[in-house]
């Protein structure tokens, strides 16, 4: 059974090579981008004498892995572009469940970047000072369950688009706003003002990316963490299948 999951990853994974490597320098370029300025920042700020809950090399490795697992850490599928295609339809008429073909497809399209971005960039973060090691082994199980809520949310944001219907790519937008904040993968939140660190944590997002980072780098402990996202993981699963089932009766989708 497991053979038509993989196949579909491959398919995905060939899709995503199909136009050759250069095709896919401008995202990897996108993503060095944005990891350069938030390296100098921490730098700077480690050099001014700022203190904060977490150190300059906890902060380096923090930033650094995020952008080398950001497909990982916060989960985007086709499912979150404006079904104006019908690639939504197409699932109900294939021999696979639904959650099965957008999880593997996603999967698949992950590889080329983390086999021609992530692991030469993992092999050279020795080489600019970056600790790039994990603190503890929870950090594996940790990002397997920030992955799996990820995809729960991805199915559980889907279903708001199918009700809101003409407003789609308004919805995929705040989403990637609010999940990019609230998940701490762009600002850690042990150096947030006002012990918001506390309660951020707790919330649904904070048990995505800003969770298996914490972990990672040693700034949280994995009492703390695996937890809570384990609770998260349940609830939304549960909340996602559930809204999922009554929603897809009405979807509409142009071109099909």
């Amino acid at each position: 059974m497991i053979h038509k999951y993989m196949a579909t990853a491959r398919t995905a994974m060939q899709g995503k090579t199909g136009g050759g490597v250069l095709y896919m320098v401008p995202d990897m370029v996108m993503k060095v981008v944005y990891l350069v300025p938030l390296l100098f920042i921490w730098k700077i700020l480690a050099e001014s004498g700022y203190e904060a809950e977490m150190s300059a090399p906890q902060l380096l490795s923090y930033t650094y892995v995020n952008a080398l697992l950001a497909d990982l850490t916060i989960v985007n599928t086709y499912l979150s572009a404006w079904d104006y295609d019908a690639r939504s339809m197409e699932m109900f008429t294939r021999p696979m469940p639904v959650f099965g073909q957008v999880i593997s497809r996603t999967i698949g399209e992950w590889m080329p970047q983390l086999l021609l971005f992530s692991l030469p960039m993992f092999l050279a973060a020795p080489l600019l000072g970056i600790r790039i090691l994990p603190k503890t082994l929870w950090a594996l199980p940790s990002l397997a369950l920030c992955v799996s809520l990820g995809f729960a949310f991805e199915f559980l944001f889907y279903c708001v688009t199918i009700r809101l219907r003409n407003v789609s790519w308004l919805t995929y937008v705040i989403r990637s706003a609010v999940v990019s904040f609230f998940s701490g993968t762009v600002i850690p939140f042990k150096i947030l003002p006002f012990g918001m660190d506390r309660w951020m944590q707790y919330q649904p997002f904070g048990s995505m990316g800003g969770a298996f980072l914490s972990l990672y780098t040693g700034s949280a402990a994995a009492s703390e963490v695996i937890p809570a996202q384990l609770f998260w993981n349940i609830v939304i699963w549960f909340a996602a299948a559930v809204w999922f089932q009554k929603s897809r009766e009405r979807m509409v989708s142009f071109g099909g």
